[in-house]
This record gives structure tokens, sequence and C-alpha cells, in this order.
């Protein structure tokens, strides 16, 4: 069973790559280690994101953020006077600095900004292992 996840989630990765342009946008991030030292925490700036078009997997010591940010009013909006806000398919990678718990992995997207928690594991060594985190996705009016 795990080989069929496994199998899908890589080409849904090898499709969402082909298709992301070089030089496209790159969402900013911070990463932040807890103050007991038990767990990481990732913030992503994506607002305007469909969070079903988000994807979030970790494979040993490396964070992968996949998804899309589309304008669906810019027809409607006339002509571009200036232009800062990327949309497009990205890919946000991130190599962590230290191991960490796949089973605790949780993530949400709430207010324009993908949150993933990770807690740091507990085993020196541990055999490689990858998997996708499932979001729980809340639209929370502000």
């Amino acid at each position: 069973m795990n080989d069929e996840f496994f199998a899908e989630f890589d080409a849904l990765f090898a499709g969402i790559a082909r298709k992301a342009k070089p030089g496209g946008f790159e969402p900013n991030a911070d990463m932040y280690l807890s103050a007991d030292g038990r767990s990481l925490l990732v913030n992503v700036e994506i607002a305007g994101a469909d969070p079903t078009e988000l994807r979030v997997m970790v494979e040993e010591r490396r964070l992968f953020i996949i998804g899309r940010r589309i304008d669906r009013e810019r027809a409607a909006r006339g002509s571009v006077l200036m232009k800062e806000i990327a949309y497009g398919d990205f890919i946000k990678r991130f190599h962590l600095p230290m191991a960490v718990a796949y089973d605790d992995a949780a993530a949400s997207y709430r207010d324009g900004i993908l949150t993933i928690r990770l807690l740091v594991s507990e085993e020196a060594a541990r055999p490689a292992r990858r998997t996708e985190i499932r979001m729980t996705v809340k639209r929370i009016p502000a």
C-alpha cells in the first residue's frame, strides 16, 4: 500500500516539477525552532493560493512544498501598470537542520500563511523515509 502512495506522489511531484517554469516564484518562508527544542515550525507566505492545490512532503531532512497560485481576476482588472505579485506553479525546498518525526507532522493554511509543524526526532538513527503531510485547511474570516 505504501508503494502505491509513493508512486502516486512521485507522479504528482514529477508533473508539477515539469510545469514549474525556470525562474518561477518561490514563496517567502520562516523557520523556527521552539524554545524547548522539540519542534520545528515553518511558515510559508502564499496568500491567494487554493489550499487544495498545496502539497507538503518530507523526505529525510528535506521539506518540499508544491503548489499553485492563480490570478483568476487578471483579465477583469485591465492593463497592468505595476506587477510585483507572482502567480503560477511553485516548488519551495528546505533543508531541515535536524531529523524530524514523520508521523506527528501537521500542516494548516490560514490567512495566506501555510504553517507546518514538525516534531524533532528523538531517534538518533532511523531508516530513510518519505511521507506526504495531510493538511487541515480551514478558512477563518479575519
